[in-house]
């Protein structure tokens, strides 16, 4: 305190200087404490709701509507949420610990049994594993789960040596498909995306921020290369009559082949406006770039999709590269 006042004293121009300064910082720290309030109160809210929730979770657990498996991602997100605290106690940071530990060694092994119980089945690897993650996941969260998985999959497999492999016998409409074109200018559009984000859209922006962007960016890459290592990969399947149609992994419907009543390509438009509007109600398991099939049933079948069953329809748009062969097989 003396040495402020003799600075004070020998040069009054730098103490109006320093209490300026401090003038000016007063209202930064006060607003960053009142934010930091802020958000305590909201993270304090949403803890509360999610307590609230695996209550209820837990009530319909004791009267056996749900699983109690279902319990435990909720439970370890509460349990680490509530640990933040807890970081100054000792002996409650020490059963925080313990808990979340159990839980997530519990999370993990009914994982492991689940998906090994599915490691088996006719279904697609999707659907075997969404139907393991609903003993731990709501099910749309388990089937979005599951497809994300079989994607990042994909994408590994077909980088690591997976684009060599025979393609599966069907008939086949990744060969004319427009990912297949992309797919070698791929690390160029990579390169082109980072640059535009770093020196054009976000050149001060904050670090978090941009990691962020550059993080989704190169998933949406992954998710390009797995989607179109899921088309060459399932093929359209004719087996003992029943005729599999697939959209890669995005969707698939199953057509008896008595129930086709006629097949055709699809007719020409003279703009897309026309187009869209002749394909409406119709099941769409086309890509862009190979020749569509349009097939009329007899009655109505409903597609399989990422969310479930879709729509029944009495109309299906098939995507194929060699239509002739598929006309073939199913003309009599």
């Amino acid at each position: 305190m003396a040495r402020a006042h003799a600075v004070a004293a020998l040069d009054p121009a730098r103490a109006a200087a320093d209490r300026s300064d401090n003038d000016l910082a007063s209202p930064r720290i006060e607003a960053a404490v009142t934010a930091f309030a802020n958000w305590q109160t909201a993270f304090a809210i949403a803890v509360a709701v999610l307590a609230a929730r695996v209550a209820v979770m837990a009530w319909a657990v004791a009267r056996r509507r749900l699983a109690w498996s279902r319990l435990l991602l909720p439970g370890i997100i509460l349990v680490e949420s509530a640990s933040l605290w807890w970081h100054d106690r000792t002996a409650l940071w020490q059963l925080r610990l313990g808990t979340a530990l159990a839980l997530e060694i519990t999370f993990i092994a009914i994982a492991i049994r689940e998906v090994r119980r599915s490691a088996r089945g006719s279904q697609p690897l999707e659907a075997r594993l969404a139907r393991a993650f609903v003993a731990l996941l709501p099910p749309l969260a388990a089937r979005l789960v599951a497809l994300e998985l079989v994607i990042v999959g994909s994408a590994l497999g077909f980088l690591a040596g997976g684009w060599r492999r025979a393609v599966p016998t069907g008939f086949t409409y990744h060969r004319e498909c427009g990912l297949r074109i992309l797919l070698p200018i791929l690390p160029l559009l990579g390169i082109g995306d980072i640059l535009l984000l770093e020196l054009v859209i976000l050149p001060h922006a904050t670090m978090w921020l941009r990691v962020l962007l550059h993080v989704l960016a190169l998933y949406g890459l992954v998710w390009i290369i797995g989607f179109y290592a899921s088309l060459r990969a399932r093929p359209h399947q004719l087996v003992d009559g029943r005729l599999t149609l697939h959209r890669g992994l995005l969707r698939r419907v199953d057509v008896p082949v008595p129930l086709i009543a006629s097949i055709e390509p699809l007719p020409s438009f003279a703009d897309d406006w026309k187009k869209r509007a002749y394909t409406r109600g119709a099941i769409r398991i086309d890509v862009a770039g190979p020749p569509v099939l349009e097939l009329r049933l007899h009655d109505a079948v409903r597609p399989i999709g990422v969310l479930g069953e879709g729509a029944a329809a009495t109309r299906v748009l098939v995507s194929v590269d060699d239509p002739a062969s598929l006309l073939r097989e199913l003309r009599p």
